[in-house]
């Protein structure tokens, strides 16, 4: 399917029906599911990635051949070796799932297998470890082909990951599911997750056409929350490509279409906090920034926020609300392995360094960002990182700019919304 045509969308009772294509399984990994055992240490990673290669073996077995699939006594070792290990409360019931699954190949409930393997994915995004949810997160989708929900999520955390043709090959994978089934959230939201793609991958023209196919769908099947993600997909889109200036009605569509409770407002409000800082608008946008640290507890997220904090603090000269951004990024990059975030965060701390004058600071973060996005195939982070580099060594500090009203206004209003759903 080609993003540069726009067929119209037939639902499930449509004759001739696009083929579900192949998606793609794996990495770069010599061995299966090889980045469990990379991100989960010990004894529990290896129950972790033999569990996660038994239900990828079980969906791919044909129905007729699984009663016979693993061998006896297979579901008391396992049972044993939990035992021994004594996994976290989260992790027990879902793996004893798969020890049912050991036990009796035959007579698997899938509802509840796919469950198991989603409560583990779960545990494994919120510890960071993104190859352990993507693996299971897939599991559960070659244990339920037909759902497009399962395939979107396999292809949000492969193309986090960096994996974009994974990600690529999942999303498509949602799209035609989701027309078939004539689940239209799935449907727009996949496309929305391939514009994104394309957006990390910096072919903006290509990322529009998918969140205009999303805008479309939503609107048509008036799916709001949908609608809101697609202007505020499309607000990145423009800020993005050096328009970002003229992109504030697009902003206000999208706040105004999520509403000031909806779950992602944080999420715009730090995208139109960081097209701020890009066009100097350094007091807005710390002002916003300030509010969004209780929204977001997740690693990546926190990273991001702390990245924006410290460049918008910069730039508006807040050298002690600077430091302790600058510090708390520190403390993360050294507590875990290098994750989703962590670029943007290091790029951040170098904006704000040169702001202050701090140019020798600037540049090692700087040459810390462009290497890290170097290693994860993020090109615009790492050509974004070089030009803060190139400034820093020529000692070109950033300039604040003069915000239109609007600007302020809006941020009133992110800060009022955000201050209301924290307490």
């Amino acid at each position: 399917m080609s993003l540069t045509s726009s067929p119209r969308p037939q639902g499930p009772s449509t004759s001739r029906r696009p083929r579900v294509p192949p998606a793609i399984t794996r990495g770069s990994e010599a061995i299966p599911a090889l980045s469990v055992v990379e991100e989960i240490p010990g004894d529990l990673g290896v129950v972790l990635w033999r569990s996660v290669r038994n239900v990828v073996l079980w969906a791919r077995t044909p129905a007729d051949k699984r009663a016979s699939l693993f061998d006896a006594g297979a579901a008391d070792m396992r049972a044993a070796e939990l035992a021994r290990i004594g996994p976290d409360a989260e992790l027990l019931a879902p793996l004893s799932v798969v020890v049912t699954l050991l036990e009796n190949p035959g007579q698997v409930e899938v509802r509840r297998l796919v469950n198991a393997c989603r409560r583990i994915a779960s545990w494994a995004e919120g510890q960071g470890a993104l190859g352990t949810a993507l693996e299971f997160t897939q599991a559960a989708a070659l244990a339920r082909p037909d759902s497009a929900p399962l395939a979107f999520a396999v292809g949000r955390l492969a193309r986090r990951r960096a994996e974009y043709d994974r990600a690529e090959s999942w999303y498509m994978r949602a799209v035609v599911q989701a027309r078939q089934a004539g689940d239209w959230r799935s449907y727009a939201l996949a496309f929305s997750g391939i514009g994104n793609m394309y957006v990390r991958r910096g072919n903006y023209r290509v990322a529009r056409k998918a969140f205009v196919r999303s805008l479309r769908a939503a609107r048509r099947h008036r799916i709001r929350d949908v609608c809101a993600m697609a202007y505020h997909d499309l607000y990145l889109c423009q800020a993005d490509t050096g328009e970002g200036a003229t992109a504030g009605p697009l902003a206000e569509q999208a706040f105004r279409a999520y509403g000031a409770s909806h779950p992602h407002l944080p999420r715009l409000a730090y995208d139109v906090a960081y097209n701020w800082v890009q066009l100097g608008h350094f007091h807005p946008a710390a002002r916003v920034a300030e509010t969004l640290l209780p929204h977001f507890g997740g690693p990546t997220e926190r990273a991001l926020v702390l990245g924006l904090l410290a460049w918008a603090a910069g730039g508006a000269g807040e050298r002690n609300v600077f430091e302790d951004a600058a510090h708390a990024v520190e403390e993360m990059m050294m507590e875990m392995t290098p994750i989703e975030g962590f670029t943007g965060a290091l790029l951040g701390t170098a904006h704000g360094a040169a702001s202050l004058g701090d140019h020798e600071r600037a540049m090692a973060a700087a040459e810390r960002a462009r290497e890290l996005a170097r290693n994860r195939r993020e090109g615009r982070v790492e050509l974004a990182a070089e030009a803060v580099l190139d400034a820093a060594k020529a000692k070109r500090d950033s300039v604040p700019a003069a915000a239109a009203p609007e600007a302020y206004a809006l941020a009133e209003k992110f800060v009022r919304a955000l201050a209301g759903s924290a307490s």
